[in-house]
């Protein structure tokens, strides 16, 4: 198989330099597109739908890796690690214009993004399929909510803080009974990643997970600041 698409001597080393390289890649797009926003509105609508079609794309492609790979397996390879569920929402929300899938996952997709750009749970290194999925389907997760702020003026409230925390919270119940069931361990409901993470800071299982919760609304108060400003503005 081409060494492109499968190759497990390549393997992803976390702050090395393609991937440095790659999150200075991918800030420069954020700034650029934050910055030609008014440029874009005309053909808002186009982007709206491409991005929407480019993450259930990039779903589809990464399965068919799995199978392609013989890597399918029911314990790691269902969409429901939290950027997996948030991917397909968003796709879902930028599709439709969602309002109200917007308003919790504009928290639950650039928080959970953002912390796996920084410490991916990933072993194929660059130039790999799975280093190339992995960036560019986070990259289109944080870009579709604020596209839909940028381009559609969506906006937050305090209330869209809380529904998004309930629904997080709520997605994790589900996936829980699911890894009990599957004996699987998505969103790292059971135990840490194998790799080093942000999970390493804060204690063994199951403390774990109630320092999550206080993080988890620690970012979403720091990503609805940006909207207390704008507010204030506006009155």
């Amino acid at each position: 198989m081409n060494n492109w698409f499968y190759n497990p001597e390549v393997k992803f080393h976390m702050w090395g330099a393609p991937h440095l390289f790659t999150i200075i890649i991918l800030i420069t797009l954020f700034c650029s597109i934050y910055l030609c926003r008014r440029l874009l509105l005309p053909y808002r609508r186009r982007i709206r739908l491409t991005v929407g079609w480019g993450l259930i794309i990039s779903r589809i492609s990464l399965d068919i890796w799995y199978i392609q790979t013989g890597m399918w397996d029911i314990n790691s390879s269902l969409p429901l690690e939290l950027c997996s569920i948030a991917s397909l929402a968003c796709a879902i929300m930028l599709l439709t214009k969602n309002h109200y899938i917007f308003e919790a996952f504009y928290f639950i997709a650039i928080g959970g993004a953002i912390q796996a750009i920084a410490t991916p749970d990933l072993y194929f290194g660059f130039p790999q399929y799975r280093y190339m999925q992995f960036f560019i389907d986070h990259f289109l997760l944080i870009l579709s909510p604020l596209i839909m702020i940028w381009l559609y003026q969506f906006t937050i409230t305090l209330r869209s803080l809380l529904r998004a925390f309930i629904t997080i919270n709520c997605i994790a119940v589900i996936v829980f009974i699911v890894n009990i069931v599957a004996s699987a361990n998505y969103m790292f409901l059971i135990q840490k990643p194998s790799g080093s993470s942000l999970l390493d800071f804060l204690g063994p299982y199951p403390y774990y997970l109630l320092s999550l919760e206080g993080i988890t609304l620690f970012i979403f108060f720091l990503l609805y600041l940006p909207f207390t400003f704008k507010n204030k503005r506006i009155i």
